[in-house]
């Protein structure tokens, strides 16, 4: 492998990881604010009873 192509693979593995890190962080998110709802949501069935 020559400089350049090194240089490209290494970058290119860059942009994969910082896309998977952004998406697993957009999964986590979405599942935390799921959870935050469900738990609203409980607590307004419960206190409306």
């Amino acid at each position: 492998m020559d400089q350049a192509a090194a240089l490209n693979h290494e970058f290119l593995v860059a942009a994969y990881t910082v896309t998977w890190v952004i998406q697993l962080g957009y999964l986590a998110w979405l599942g935390y604010r799921w959870s935050a709802l469900k738990r609203t949501q409980a607590r307004m069935n419960r206190d409306s009873r």
